[in-house]
């Protein structure tokens, strides 16, 4: 097989690999999201973005379980980005879009 070029780096019916989402691109889609949808994402929600399916709910859901931990889990920053996105407290459960205000 190696003579064919069939190694396991080189196999043309693998998936592809895609680069993995940086954090203010995820919170990028969840703004494009309330925008569209006026509402934040159920927990199983998902959107389809460049062929790509995200969990968008499943992410914020993540994101508001490792602010509440308390333990440092979500960094300022990251915080500071997602909370610009609602009005109030975004970790509450009926958040309001920043969009509906």
């Amino acid at each position: 097989m190696a003579v064919l070029g069939l190694t396991p780096e080189a196999n043309p019916l693998a998936p592809a690999r895609r680069a993995r989402r940086i954090y203010e691109q995820t919170v990028q889609l969840l703004e494009l999201f309330l925008h569209r949808e006026g509402r934040i994402p159920a927990a199983r929600e998902t959107i389809r973005v460049d062929g790509d399916t995200v969990k968008i709910g499943a992410w914020l859901a993540k994101a508001r379980n490792r602010h509440r931990s308390g333990s440092g889990q979500l960094p300022d920053h990251h915080v500071r980005l997602v909370a610009a996105l609602f009005e109030g407290d975004w970790t509450a459960e009926d958040a309001v879009p920043a969009v509906l205000v």
